[in-house]
């Protein structure tokens, strides 16, 4: 019974692991949380914003996940960027709360080009209430509760980007997040994956704009993760979208700018895998604030994931 106890926890550990990457930062609405996904986007629109966003899924589930995040991008100058977020995130058992700092700078290659390199810090922590599960027998692995205390970590990203069109890759942490007293390394590696992703912005006449993207995670011995997304943009400022995400899940987003200062945006997600036939819902919400824009910026880039 111990040595079962112990590859439930293993199995726990990885599922945990993945989602707390999927959610770091695979949100639906990507204009709310490019930090999450690349500190290289930190400064690169015409304007500053604070965002929140938050995410409800597997509705009707016990522990189901539940995450929020509040972020703020500034562009400072022409060529300087900086943003913070701050994240929590509960999946059954599990609560983890972290801040990150990120800097960027924009190198112009060309008339139409740009390139950033980001760097972001991490602090964190994360908690794993073993202690609540019920267990199939007595196990001093499973009778305390793991604690990260407080962690930290790093992470950077590249972004290569023009009027419409873009490419970024990330690492969101380099480094493994490890527990007191409990090393869970032999279970899982709890690093921070891979992520790449390519979008544009292209017109359609005169009054819609569409802008697709792909967002792929990758990490080492789990499967891929990719998203994509195609976003319709009317020039009165609503978004109408679709997105699949591989052998996962269909969705349907909707968007709208308000004033030119306040943009809300709502995303409902259906599961394709087996979850379907126990819960039918994943809910997302996000709200952005825009300050400090541009009327004739010097350089005008595209509308990452719709921003």
């Amino acid at each position: 019974m111990k040595s079962l106890n112990k590859i439930v926890l293993g199995l726990a550990f990885a599922i945990i692991t993945t989602h707390s990457f999927a959610q770091d930062p695979n949100f639906r609405l990507n204009q709310f949380n490019s930090l999450l996904l690349n500190p290289a986007q930190a400064g690169v629109n015409s304007y500053s914003d604070i965002s929140v966003i938050g995410i409800s899924q597997w509705n009707s589930l016990p522990g189901a996940p539940r995450t929020a995040a509040f972020s703020g991008n500034f562009k400072l100058g022409e060529n300087f960027g900086l943003g913070t977020a701050f994240m929590q995130d509960e999946l059954g058992p599990v609560k983890s709360f972290n801040v990150s700092i990120n800097t960027a700078y924009q190198l112009r290659l060309s008339r139409k080009w740009r390139f950033s390199v980001g760097l972001k810090g991490i602090i964190g922590n994360t908690t794993v209430a073993l202690q609540d599960l019920s267990v199939i027998d007595s196990d001093p692995d499973m009778m305390s509760n793991l604690n990260s205390g407080l962690s930290f970590n790093a992470g950077y990203g590249f972004l290569l980007y023009s009027k419409n069109l873009y490419f970024g890759y990330s690492q969101p942490r380099v480094a493994n997040i490890s527990f007191q007293d409990r090393n869970m390394s032999s279970f899982v590696d709890s690093k921070g994956g891979h992520i790449g992703y390519i979008g544009s912005d292209l017109s359609m006449g005169t009054s819609w704009k569409w802008r697709p993207n792909i967002v792929a995670r990758y990490i080492p011995s789990l499967p891929l993760v990719m998203d994509i997304n195609s976003i319709f943009t009317s020039n009165g400022g609503l978004d109408l979208g679709l997105s699949y995400q591989l052998n996962s899940s269909v969705g349907a987003m909707v968007g709208i700018n308000i004033n030119n200062m306040f943009y809300l945006g709502y995303s409902y997600s259906f599961p394709l895998t087996q979850l379907s036939s126990v819960t039918m819902q994943t809910h997302e919400f996000g709200l952005r604030y825009m300050f400090s824009k541009k009327s004739n910026p010097s350089y005008q880039g595209p509308r990452f994931f719709n921003n």
